[in-house]
């Protein structure tokens, strides 16, 4: 049996926000059920996201819900997260591993990624699974390729990319541990319900 780190993670993006503040949002989301927040900002300079990622280690620890941190190692100590998601451009998960004893993810966009790095991190994104604006020029992997994914590993993937609580369903057939979104919290009117939603579908996904 896979360890699931968590079941629903949203990744934070304030660029996507109109009015509300990111920390009003990303609350009513950890209510609705939410149980990791993935804190992507990769504009904001260390100290800011410091100051930022101190306070997201509060609220989240208050819903008992995991705080990662996108690349910052750095901030990720200092604020006691949980983990740190890293990418192709980031410091390798090898090297990430010798200074940092928390959770390791990795964002991946093909099964050789995947293979490759899967004695290094705890988790694994594979996307865009889905048609998503945040990446119109990519070519969605599917479904079928996601479950592929998931049987060559004994790490947990979770889908990224265009993900709505509709076709929750559709993705049950590969078997992921779980889902990561980004978008669709920050254009909802109701963060907390979507995340009801998602929870709601994702019940039938071991």
């Amino acid at each position: 049996m896979k360890k699931i780190p968590f079941k629903l993670c949203m990744i934070t993006n304030r660029h996507l926000i109109k009015s509300r503040p990111l920390i009003e949002i990303c609350e009513r989301a950890l209510k609705g059920g939410v149980d990791c927040i993935l804190l992507r900002e990769p504009d904001l300079n260390p100290k800011t996201l410091t100051y930022i990622g101190k306070q997201f280690r509060m609220l989240t620890s208050r819903y008992n819900a995991k705080l990662i941190v996108k690349d910052r190692v750095d901030v990720a100590q200092v604020i006691e997260a949980d983990g740190v998601h890293l990418g192709a451009d980031s410091i390798p998960p090898e090297d990430v591993r010798r200074i940092f004893k928390g959770l390791i993810g990795y964002s991946a966009h093909n099964i050789e990624e995947i293979k490759s790095l899967e004695d290094k991190v705890d988790y694994f994104f594979l996307s865009p699974i889905f048609h998503t604006r945040s990446k119109p020029m990519k070519k969605p992997l599917g479904v079928d390729y996601l479950a592929n994914a998931v049987k060559l590993t004994s790490k947990v993937i979770y889908p990224l990319g265009g993900i709505t609580p509709d076709k929750i369903k559709e993705l049950r057939k590969a078997r992921p541990g779980g889902i990561a979104v980004m978008s669709a919290f920050f254009q909802a009117p109701d963060p907390e319900g979507l995340a009801k939603s998602y929870l709601k579908e994702l019940e039938g996904v071991e």
